[in-house]
């Protein structure tokens, strides 16, 4: 299938209108050589702001767009490796998240200044797309609900890093007042769910084949939904802020706790699934029913619905091919790059996300405890060949070829440049030792499912069992559990595995989020804010904070590379780094710098 991707516009105009690293609240930068009546003498000029702003609005959450810059949040959730001592994600693990910011972020993990020229930009083509002499009015109509969806999709971002924050209605000039304080909680999900409504009444239901990925009905109400999803979560939805924030704890909470939120949240995830399944979207599962039957398919569709452009389960894709801004730190962290190798061998596959992973069975996984005597490594490869689908897709094991690009050399063992396992076939006598590496139990490769020597994919922003599974946690919360089990199990039998039957609501509550960790490894940093958002109480025993632990190996004495399977002598689990975790974390700190301003409210604990 052809790669079809936004055209990425040179940003001249975005650049002179918003300034290069200026905070959207402060005097915004209006020199430059290009004016409002430029960029909006043309259809065409017009459209490259909107692309551009569609380009930088949308990498979010992922590095070098609202972030560390090297690395990934999974580095400091537990999925994988800590890396270097050079990495934003060793800074974090080792001291937390810091008003300051690290690696390029400007505090905790994140760049807050980004939201704010981004929303700009949108504002900016909202207040000024009128002027456009060639654009017809239902496209003008189309790009001012775009705009909105986008704003509503940056102050999405915002609620669940931060929870209240500042709110903004137009693009500020030099001589606007933009002293501007946090609003609440409940004033920011009110805004993004009304950018939302009329966006959704005004997007298409879909668009032509030049301007696939653009945002349709269907992303407005992705967005809200995952807001509500949010709002219901205990985090917010609770009389008590999870640290006292005096005066100020509605910006950290909604005050009180109520259930009808986990109702709205329903409301919100079955309208999506309404629209997709009125307008081609699917959850991928080309091989049984979704219900109650396992699917034979599981690898493929799974495979295809994370890696493969233009699939049915996809409601909204960051579609850009080019190997440079955040994309470009991505795909170091993600596969098999020959000349940068060196700085991803400490980002390896963790046993603390390894064991949410089912046996082909259904059963848990019988993975080494620490401290317990080493196993043969027939034993290791055994426990691959039946882990479930998901795990083969997601992750090259140990001296395992990559299951999803079969026969590929590039993604053979005798291929693969980063090393497999953390212990080189030279260092057979190290055992029972544990090494401070972070290399793992193997390599994520989600994403690259038959990529050969593809160097580009398509980040999956929205994909369509990310409802199924919001549905079944509010259900549970909302004390359906037949419900619950009905979206949870469409989820998991797509998955190849045999249908949970659990129906006790803190059991169910585990097993859904255990559910969500699986489904969503890697993507987009779903388990980092996931995990703060359900409060859990052992967030801080090996999920963001606590001790960390890999599988790591040795091999036959005198054998050569490649680190094939057969050359695996023993494997077991150790204690490899401790990350740092305070109750402060919950939400993200806001940069020094715009606390100095005086009119923001810091988040409590920083």
């Amino acid at each position: 299938m052809k790669h079809s991707r936004f055209i990425t516009f040179i940003a001249v105009a975005l650049i002179s209108l918003t300034g290069c690293e200026k905070f959207f609240l402060e005097k915004p930068d209006t020199t430059g050589t290009v004016d409002i009546n430029t960029i909006f003498s043309s259809e065409k000029n017009a459209t490259a702001l909107l692309m551009n702003t569609y380009r930088n609005v949308l990498l979010m959450d992922w590095p070098g767009g609202i972030g560390i810059s090297h690395s990934t949040l999974g580095s400091i959730s537990g999925e994988v490796g800590r890396g270097y001592d050079w990495h934003g994600s060793f800074i974090i693990s080792n001291q937390g998240l810091s008003v300051n910011g690290c690696d390029g972020s400007e505090n905790g993990a994140e760049r807050y200044s980004a939201n704010w020229r981004f929303i700009r930009a949108c504002y900016i083509l909202i207040e000024n797309i009128d002027m456009v002499p060639d654009m017809d009015d239902t496209m003008k109509k189309y790009v001012k609900a775009e705009a909105k969806c986008l704003i509503a999709y940056r102050y999405m971002g915002m609620f669940y890093r931060y929870g209240g924050v500042p709110l903004v209605y137009k693009s500020y000039t030099s001589s606007d007042d933009m002293t501007t304080g946090r609003s609440s909680v409940q004033e920011v999900l009110d805004l993004i769910v009304r950018l939302c409504d009329e966006a959704y009444a005004d997007l298409p239901d879909s668009w032509d084949a030049v301007n696939l990925g653009r945002l349709t009905k269907g992303v407005a109400l992705a967005v809200k939904a995952r807001a509500l999803q949010y709002a219901a979560r205990p985090l917010f939805n609770s009389a008590t802020p999870y640290l006292d924030n005096g005066a100020a704890n509605n910006l950290i909470c909604f005050g009180n706790y109520d259930k009808e939120r986990w109702k709205q949240a329903i409301d919100a995830n079955l309208a999506v699934i309404e629209w997709a399944n009125a307008n081609g979207y699917q959850l991928l599962n080309t091989g049984g029913a979704g219900e109650g039957v396992p699917n034979p398919n599981a690898f493929d569709d799974y495979a295809t619905a994370t890696s493969v452009a233009g699939n049915p389960e996809v409601l909204l894709p960051y579609k850009c091919d080019e190997y440079t801004q955040g994309i470009h730190t991505y795909m170091l962290f993600t596969m098999f790059v020959p000349d940068s190798h060196w700085d991803t061998d400490d980002d390896g596959v963790l046993t603390n996300m390894l064991e949410n992973y089912y046996a082909a069975d259904g059963q848990d996984l019988d993975i080494p405890a620490v401290g317990e005597a080493a196993r043969p490594g027939s034993d290791w490869v055994e426990l691959i060949e039946n882990i479930e689908p998901r795990a083969k897709a997601d992750i090259k094991f140990c001296g395992f070829d990559s299951y999803n690009n079969p026969g590929d050399q590039n993604w053979q063992e005798v291929g693969w440049i980063r090393e497999s396992g953390n212990m080189a076939i030279d260092r057979a006598d190290a055992w029972p030792g544990s090494l401070d590496q972070s290399a793992g139990c193997g390599a994520p490769v989600k994403f690259w499912y038959k990529a050969g020597t593809r160097t580009w994919f398509e980040l999956p922003l929205f994909r369509m069992s990310e409802f199924y599974l919001n549905l079944a946690e509010a259900y549970n919360e909302y004390d359906d559990p037949q419900n619950a089990l009905k979206y949870l199990n469409y989820v998991h039998n797509r998955a190849g595995l045999p249908s949970i039957t659990e129906s006790g609501q803190t059991a169910l509550r585990e097993t859904i989020q255990r559910e969500f960790y699986i489904e969503f490894f890697f993507e987009g940093g779903k388990r980092y804010y996931n995990s703060k958002h359900w409060k859990r109480e052992d967030i801080d025993d090996g999920i963001c904070g606590g001790q960390m632990r890999e599988l790591q190996f040795s091999f036959r004495a005198g054998t050569q590379a490649p680190n094939t399977k057969d050359k695996i002598e023993w494997y077991w689990n150790a204690n490899t780094f401790r990350s740092t975790w305070h109750p402060r974390m919950f939400l993200e700190p806001f940069p020094q710098s715009e606390i100095n301003k005086g009119y923001i409210v810091q988040n409590p604990g920083y």
